[in-house]
C-alpha cells in the first residue's frame, strides 16, 4: 500500500511544486515521509506557499459545501503556512516584507489551483482523493518545518 500512495503522490506533487530554481540561501527541504519524497531539495518557502493556496482552496469549496468548521480549520492551516512561508522567504533572502509576500503569493496561486483541480477532478474529499494525499503532504512539510524552522 505505502508503494501505491508514494507513486501516486510523485505525479500529484510534481505538479504542485514550482520548478523555479532555489536561491543559494534558501533553507531546502531535508525530506520526511514517502508521501513528501517529491519536495526534497526544494525551498521550504515555496512549498509551504503552495500548500496555503492548496488549504485556501480547500476552504473555499467547503464554505461553498456548507461546512463551517471545516472551512474555518483549513483557513487557519493556510494562514500558518503562508505566515512561515513569509517568514521563511524574508530569512533565507534578506528580503522586505512587502516584496517576501509578493514573491509567496505567486506559489500561493499555483498552489490554490492545484488544490481546486485536486478537489473537482480527484475524488473530492474522499480518504483515498488526491486531495486527501496532498492535503497529507502538506502536514508532513509542517511538521519537518517545526524541527528546522530556526536554521
Amino acid at each position: 500500500m505505502r508503494r501505491v500512495f508514494s507513486l501516486v503522490a510523485v505525479p500529484l506533487l510534481a505538479g504542485m511544486i514550482l520548478a523555479a530554481p532555489a536561491a543559494a540561501a534558501d533553507l531546502l527541504y531535508p525530506g520526511g515521509t514517502m508521501l513528501s519524497e517529491p519536495a526534497t531539495g526544494k525551498p521550504v518557502w515555496m512549498i509551504q506557499a503552495q500548500c496555503a493556496g492548496f488549504f485556501g482552496a480547500t476552504s473555499n469549496v467547503m464554505d461553498e459545501r456548507g461546512d463551517s468548521e471545516g472551512a474555518e480549520a483549513a483557513k487557519a492551516q493556510g494562514v500558518t503556512f503562508f505566515r512561515d512561508s513569509v517568514d521563511r522567504l524574508m530569512r533565507d533572502r534578506g528580503l522586505s516584507r512587502a516584496a517576501a509576500v509578493e514573491a509567496v503569493s505567486q506559489a500561493l496561486d499555483t498552489g490554490r489551483a492545484e488544490g481546486f483541480q485536486k478537489i473537482k477532478d480527484g475524488g473530492g474529499f474522499g480518504s483515498r482523493s488526491h486531495w486527501n494525499i496532498t492535503r497529507s503532504i502538506c502536514l508532513d512539510v509542517a511538521d519537518v518545518y517545526q524541527g528546522i524552522r530556526y536554521r
